[in-house]
């Protein structure tokens, strides 16, 4: 088995060597656009471009999901931070219908770096709605349990299609049942709750997928 440092050694280095050679693509086909005069032949050169733009940021993030995490946390109230959840999944999915948030958190506190966590989020309901069934709900909760706050996601399903259980999703990079998927988004949410102090809890009951980022709520004294 290859050891996992260096896969993230050898992605690290091939995403930059392929990201410099469509840079250089991009380049010429600017040089491209400024002499050509045909209409129809600039709109196919930005598509193009276009192509090659989305190739590169698709290339960046695979590199970074393999990159160990790096937090910049600090105190957020629990209910502004969802707040801001709120606003960032609402702008990601503003085509998905059937989303349902709510949320119950008030004045409890947690420390947290704000973009990670709002990577973690979209990755799962960014899954969500690529494995649900057309027209079912996805709802999206936070509340309180214990000393943790939750972020919660539950898909209705009739059945689950993984011979793997859910409990084992994101623990490895790599596996993925879904075609033209890298089984990757997942595991970078398990890594970045699990350096926050949290868990991320995957589990089929009662006819739904439930999958629960759990964070350790903060009081005062223990946020620094």
């Amino acid at each position: 088995m290859v050891p996992l440092g260096r896969v993230t050694k050898f992605i690290r280095q091939l995403t930059h060597d392929v990201r410099n050679g469509l840079s250089a693509i991009d380049l010429e086909s600017a040089f491209i656009a400024e002499l050509v005069s045909d209409p129809e032949a600039s709109d196919e050169i930005r598509k193009l471009r276009n192509m090659v733009s989305n190739t590169a940021r698709m290339l960046r993030e695979i590199s970074l999901n393999f990159q160990p995490v790096t937090l910049h946390k600090m105190a957020w109230g629990a209910a502004t931070f969802f707040g801001e959840l709120q606003g960032r999944v609402q702008r990601q999915f503003a085509d998905e219908s059937g989303l349902e948030i709510e949320s119950t958190l008030n004045g409890e506190q947690v420390d947290i770096d704000l973009e990670q966590m709002v990577i973690s989020v979209i990755n799962v309901l960014r899954n969500a709605f690529q494995f649900r069934r057309e027209g079912t709900p996805v709802r999206f909760t936070g509340f309180v349990e214990g000393e943790a706050i939750v972020l919660e996601t539950v898909e209705p399903k009739e059945t689950l299609e993984s011979h793997v259980p859910p409990e084992m999703w994101g623990v490895e990079p790599m596996f993925t049942t879904r075609p033209g998927g890298y089984g990757l988004g997942l595991y970078r949410t398990r890594q970045i709750v699990e350096s926050h102090g949290g868990k991320l809890e995957i589990h089929y009951r009662d006819g739904a997928l439930i999958t629960r980022i759990v964070l350790p709520i903060c009081r005062e004294r223990e946020i620094t």
